[in-house]
């Protein structure tokens, strides 16, 4: 049952001995300049880009965590374009392999845990205190 024992310790009041696991969180800086380039020409006779993956290479461009990119994220992030606008395209079932992909990029929520990636908004949330403290209310009585 929730709520039992004592409260947690302060953040900096906290001891570990032991090396996580996964290494340390990273906190992520907010984008200023965008790592991702603009999403280039597609070859001639390919047609053009769809608009959901225009759409999400605008959002992945924003993204905190494409701040950790190097060259070989980059071109993944270009193949995970080229993936999303085939699977619409051709209508093949493809969001399993988009999910993954993105995962292994940190673009979505679950990527970013995985990777130990903490976005400026999560810092933003810790920081935030209740205005007042939770009130006890005893329904329960010993008999």
């Amino acid at each position: 049952m929730a709520g039992r024992g004592p409260a947690p310790k302060p953040k900096e009041q906290r001891r570990n001995r032991g090396a996580p696991a996964r290494g340390e969180w990273v906190d992520l800086p907010a984008v200023d300049d965008p790592i991702l380039p603009e999403l280039p020409k597609r070859p001639r006779g390919t047609g053009r880009w769809h608009a959901r993956t225009a759409a999400a290479w605008a959002a992945w461009r924003r993204d905190p965590a494409t701040t950790q990119y190097g060259p070989a994220e980059v071109a993944a992030a270009l193949e995970l374009a080229w993936l999303h606008t085939d699977s619409i395209v051709d209508g093949e079932p493809k969001a399993s392999e988009i999910r993954l992909r993105m995962d292994g990029l940190g673009l979505t929520a679950k990527g970013k845990r995985d990777l130990r990636w903490r976005a400026p908004t999560e810092h933003a949330a810790e920081d935030v205190k209740p205005d007042r403290a939770p009130r006890e209310v005893n329904h329960l009585r010993a008999v």
